[in-house]
């Protein structure tokens, strides 16, 4: 399976790449296949990222390109990091996953947990009230 992590980035310092590069690397040494939108950016963008540089692209430009992923690439699964519910990017990456009929994870403290559609979908939903 392969499985795509979301999770809050703008806004934090280094746009939260260590997080999202430490559960990558430790889900990858449990034999999962991982997609990372801080893994898919090129080297200037990346760079810019952790020198907390604003990027050459747009928040759109970087969004579109993610949820395509989602949408077109063979994505099963997608790994919630925590804070992702309070992140404009991630609930809309979780929303396109429910629309794909995908399987939620939640990531926390070294672990993995499914996490209900239903629960993702208030949580989505809860942030537009």
């Amino acid at each position: 399976m392969k499985y795509y992590i979301a999770g809050p980035m703008t806004g934090l310092p280094q746009n939260n790449f260590p997080a999202f590069d430490a559960v990558a690397k430790f889900l990858r040494a449990r034999g999962i296949e991982i997609v990372s939108p801080a893994e898919l950016d090129d080297p200037e963008d990346r760079e810019l990222a952790l020198t907390d540089q604003p990027a050459t692209k747009t928040w759109g430009e970087f969004l579109a390109r993610d949820v395509k992923l989602i949408a077109d690439t063979g994505i099963e699964g997608i790994v919630l990091l925590p804070g992702w519910d309070k992140s404009k990017g991630a609930r809309l990456e979780a929303t396109v996953g429910l629309l794909c009929g995908l399987m939620f994870y939640e990531y926390d403290a070294g672990m993995i947990f499914p996490i209900g559609r239903s629960t993702v979908a208030i949580k989505v939903a809860a942030s537009f009230v």
